[in-house]
């Protein structure tokens, strides 16, 4: 019950005792669940109105931003904080600059850093150049015990400030300005410095609440953060040797600290498959790392299987009923937590594993989200999967698991659909149809060689093919014509009909019924109607 009376005191009172609750909820905000539990109680919005109604510069009003940048770092706070119009009461403060600067725009990194440049649009800190030095002073002092009394911006909370830069990296623009900040990347390293040598927190300096600060050998959050900032920020460099240089010239030891990080006990798969992901392109390898070959048995040569790849964070739920309902259709499936009968599941040498559960496939299931397109892993999942599928080598599926989504993607997961078709899996009762539409793809694919075994869905018609000594029903000829050219079914019906009148067809009396070899050509020809469309047809032509 602390919470929520902390909460009603911030929304009823103006005086001391809302400055002391905000003191709190600062306090308590530094723990993940206790952020969680805020946003349960609607806590941000009373925040934001409390920040609102108090005059600029009071304690009341530096406490409200405080505990707005402090919370923002969990995606639950940060999505109530937007919805209830954090960037446009937020966004004014940029201008004024000082520590409610800086304090602005850590919270706009978490609310916004994660969008890509659109057009003009500029990034968070090509916008506000002058944000970077800020950012870059005090992370400075901060991971050097220098914040306090003698510095203009205080103390700031370490967990807080490497958040917001591993949130503004995912950002192409923000992370090339940041790579190029060497006190930025050697203040990510002494993070995990503090953190592997199990050193004490930083000290806090100064007067006043001696909340934060942080760092040190039981800091997790700040230690796993920094190593997705710089999992991030090398992505600026495609070449390994270029990244090695660089990592030279600003005279750190990458290689060796990813090492330890990869066998410490309290850090996340996650952290240390990043941490795995940066060693080998790090290592120059005189001898060959050992491969996943050797932790799991030999596969069937040729057999392939279909994965998914998706983002934990995004209605994992669903793609776990996604996964059986293929499975029951008879698709092998690989899926990170459980492997296949080909591939084990993600474990010990794990970036080895990735690559080989997306070489063994025949067709990748993309799950699209915003969660997707911010995670590290999955963008290394992602562009190795798109370079395995312009070889000709796999085929790739997407699905959708936001329904607005699709309509504000952008970044490299925007260039890697481009207009490829999707299916929806934003909800429970698409999973039937949606694994239907994926059977059915897959079982034209020619990159998988057990198609004979799947248990094509009934929801879904399939091709049936015919001989010439088979007979068939006739389909009803104008029905076929008309959906064919309807404009509804149809991205482009002028298109369309140029096309159906150069090859001889300008009216339903000169259709005939297809067999599944001239199907298939001219299913290759007509690329402008939507797959649904065609499946429809199908519906009408095999009921």
């Amino acid at each position: 019950g602390l919470l929520p009376a902390l909460i009603a005191v911030v929304s009823s009172d103006s005086g001391d005792a809302r400055v002391k609750a905000l003191g709190t909820l600062w306090n308590l905000s530094l723990r993940h669940e206790n952020i969680d539990y805020l946003v349960c109680c609607h806590g941000m919005s009373v925040v934001l109105a409390a920040l609102q109604l108090s005059p600029k510069g009071s304690d009341s009003f530096k406490t409200s931003l405080t505990v707005l940048m402090v919370s923002g770092r969990i995606l639950s706070a940060a999505r109530d904080l937007f919805v209830a119009g954090g960037v446009e009461i937020i966004s004014p403060l940029l201008d004024g600059g000082g520590v409610d600067g800086i304090k602005a725009a850590i919270i706009l990194s978490f609310l916004l850093g994660k969008e890509e440049s659109r057009g003009t649009q500029l990034s968070l800190l090509e916008s506000k150049p002058q944000l970077t030095d800020l950012l870059e002073s005090i992370f400075n002092n901060t991971v050097n015990g220098l914040g306090g009394d003698g510095y203009e911006f205080g103390n700031f909370d370490l967990v807080v400030i490497v958040a917001a830069i591993a949130s503004m990296a995912v950002s192409d623009n923000n992370k090339a300005i940041l790579s190029q900040r060497p006190t930025i990347l050697l203040c990510l390293f002494q993070v995990l410095s503090l953190f592997l040598d199990d050193s004490p927190p930083i000290p806090y300096r100064g007067t006043g609440n001696s909340y934060g600060v942080g760092g040190g050998g039981q800091d997790i959050e700040s230690a796993e953060s920094a190593i997705e900032s710089l999992q991030l920020l090398s992505f600026v460099y495609e070449n390994d040797s270029d990244l090695r240089q660089h990592y030279k010239e600003i005279g750190v030891d990458v290689l060796f600290s990813m090492k330890r990080i990869m066998t410490h006990p309290k850090l996340s798969n996650n952290a240390k498959q990043g941490a795995q992901y940066l060693r080998n392109r790090l290592e120059e390898k005189t001898v060959p790392l050992p491969t996943v070959e050797t932790a799991i048995p030999s596969v069937v040569e040729h057999k392939k299987h279909l994965m998914l790849s998706y983002a934990w964070g995004c209605k994992k739920e669903l793609v776990i009923s996604l996964q059986e309902k293929l499975t029951s259709f008879g698709v092998e499936v690989w899926r990170d937590e459980t492997g296949s009968s080909l591939l084990s599941k993600m474990q010990g040498a794990t970036d080895d594993i990735m690559a080989k559960a997306i070489e063994l496939s025949h067709t990748v299931v993309v799950c699209v989200s915003p969660h997707y397109k911010a995670s590290a892993n999955c963008r290394q999942e992602g562009k190795y999967t798109n370079a395995m599928y312009k070889k000709g080598q796999l085929n790739i599926i997407y699905v959708m698991m936001d329904g607005d989504y699709y309509k504000s993607v952008d970044g490299w997961l925007a260039i890697m659909l481009g207009d490829s078709l999707w299916y929806p899996l934003w909800d429970a009762q698409q999973i039937i149809q949606t694994a239907s539409e994926i059977v059915t793809n897959i079982s034209a694919c020619s990159f998988c060689d057990a198609t004979q075994h799947l248990a094509l869905p009934t929801l879904v018609p399939t091709i049936k093919p015919t001989t010439k000594t088979e007979t068939s029903q006739a389909p009803n000829y104008d029905e076929v014509w008309t959906l064919l050219t309807d404009p509804s079914k149809a991205s482009d019906p002028e298109g369309l009909t140029s096309y159906l009148s150069e090859i001889g067809l300008s009216k339903s009396s000169e259709l005939v019924y297809c067999d599944e070899e001239i199907w298939n050509e001219l299913v290759s020809y007509v690329k402008l109607i939507p797959k649904r469309a065609l499946l429809h047809i199908l519906k009408k032509i095999h009921p």
